[in-house]
């Protein structure tokens, strides 16, 4: 198994190979043989001279037995081969799809000359594709509409030949990389977001190469501890003597409920949680399939007033007993720690950079299911405010002019905010 690649050493190391590999395209760079000129490299250059090495310094293995193969071959209709295919070693599911172009293959521009934001472009390109648009109609210019029916290709029977849903698709030519944070929901399901489309520049290499990291990396698509496990399974990953601390957290899942002709409604579920910390500050999470909370108000048959407390005290108690289960099969009594001693989740690409220590984990083969640490509370809600605050109403908002709509949150709501509560007035 390769040695786990930090995100320090992938920042040196990649910026050394990008100074090697300027060196060896430039005027006056050795040539391959006396007498031969020095040329852009063609596409397999690029990849035996930048990308093999960069897939590497990303944490991948090539070569026999490695978890990243080349050329990797996808039936349908037709045969076609993936240029490079990283895979979970734990199961063997595809983890990155990379499509390499030549290293002069032009980045992508409108048909028409226009200003332009790339990301948004792209997922015009891509809309234009999934409606069945032809490539003298896209709206991209050269030969992109071609690299999206590639990769959403790929990606498209991945899941609908072999159930894979393909967490990170990349295409590259060594000069830019262009990333899919999601690229089931671009190509496929969903809308396409462009801030889940990701582009990096070789100029802008070695300053984004921490976002490279995070968001290509086997470290971060890869790791070979699961996102949850049951408390049956926790000593498959840690000894009693290698905890470190535990915290309670909560696992929500969001889901839309009800017929259309009325109106989806949006259903927050809550199951309690926990995770532990390893002495090698691996973080597992335990997780059992217990009765499912419904985050909503209960109205009280004497007074007909709303309150959280059925709903929190419910959880609280599968809190405990997930807590005792856990520690049993440890042979310890695991008390929760503080929520400040909580070192964090590895960063996600959409986190913001302000977001330094994240309490909150998404499913990445489930869309809106995450992780939340709540430290020793067992809820993130609390059934009443710790300190009175006139700007809990729309009303007072809006007449300071701080109000965050126009408009008070009358109903739920799916989308343009999603929205679980209504707005005090």
């Amino acid at each position: 198994m390769i040695r786990e690649v930090t995100e320090a050493e992938f920042i040196d190391r990649f910026a050394n190979l990008i100074d090697r590999f300027d060196a060896s395209i430039a005027a006056d760079a050795q040539p391959e043989f006396a007498g031969a000129e020095v040329g852009d490299p063609h596409e397999h250059t690029t990849r035996v001279h930048f990308l093999d090495e960069l897939v590497e310094l990303l944490g991948w293995s090539l070569g026999l037995g490695g978890d990243m193969a080349e050329e990797v071959r996808l039936k349908g209709e037709t045969t076609t081969f993936m240029d490079y295919l990283g895979v979970k070693v734990d199961t063997n599911a595809p983890a990155l799809l990379i499509e390499a172009k030549a290293w002069d293959k032009a980045f992508l521009e409108p048909r028409r000359k226009v200003a332009f934001e790339a990301t948004t472009l792209l997922g015009e390109g891509i809309n234009h594709w999934r409606n069945g648009g032809e490539a003298k109609d896209s709206p991209l210019a050269g030969q992109w509409h071609a690299y999206i029916d590639q990769v959403g290709g790929y990606v498209k029977g991945l899941k609908d030949k072999h159930e894979h849903t393909l967490p990170r698709a990349v295409i590259t030519s060594g000069q830019w990389i262009v990333v899919f944070v999601d690229p089931v929901q671009a190509f496929i399901e969903g809308t396409v977001e462009d801030v889940k489309i990701k582009i990096f520049h070789r100029q802008n290499f070695k300053a984004q190469a921490s976002e490279i990291f995070r968001l290509i990396s086997k470290n971060a698509l890869a790791a070979e501890t699961p996102f949850n496990v049951r408390p049956t399974q926790v000593l498959n990953y840690l000894t009693k003597d290698l905890v470190v601390a535990c915290f309670h957290a909560v696992h929500v899942s969001y889901e839309a409920s009800g017929t259309p002709l009325f109106g989806r409604k949006p259903r927050v579920l809550v199951y309690p949680a926990l995770v532990l910390r390893g002495a090698d500050n691996m973080l597992l999470t335990v997780l059992e399939e217990s009765e499912e909370s419904l985050l909503e108000y209960t109205k009280d048959e004497t007074t007909d007033e709303l309150s959280l407390g059925p709903h929190v005290e419910r959880l609280a108690a599968g809190a405990a007993a997930l807590l005792a289960r856990t520690g049993a099969q440890l042979d310890i009594e695991l008390r929760p720690a503080p929520i400040v001693d909580f070192p964090g989740f590895r960063p996600e690409p959409m986190n913001k950079p302000s977001v330094t220590r994240p309490l909150a984990r998404s499913n990445p083969r489930e869309r809106d299911n995450w992780i939340i640490v709540t430290g020793q509370a067992t809820h993130f809600v609390k059934t009443v405010p710790d300190l009175d605050c006139r700007f809990h109403k729309w009303s007072v908002c809006n007449f300071v002019r701080l109000a965050a709509r126009p408009s008070a949150i009358s109903r739920p709501a799916l989308a343009i905010p999603r929205a679980l509560f209504v707005d005090e007035t």
